[in-house]
């Protein structure tokens, strides 16, 4: 992963943001980087439902993941 490599060159925190959709993803990419970024996916559950309530549960459920992880 190219995370693991730039981690290996710079005292920078690296962070990942391209392809992050689910949770598992999210927790896998922090195995290796320091942060990840989550767009395109909250803003297709905005646009999907709607509903505050269920994007603030989608974003807990990345964060419930990463505090695991």
């Amino acid at each position: 992963m190219i995370a693991k490599r730039l981690k290996d060159v710079t005292d920078l925190p690296v962070l990942v943001g391209v392809g992050i959709s689910t949770p598992e993803q999210a927790a896998e990419v922090c195995e290796v980087a320091d942060g990840v970024v989550v767009g395109s996916a909250i803003v297709r559950r905005v646009l999907e439902t709607g509903s505050p309530e269920s994007v603030a549960d989608f974003v807990g459920s990345f964060r419930d993941a990463l505090d695991k992880g």
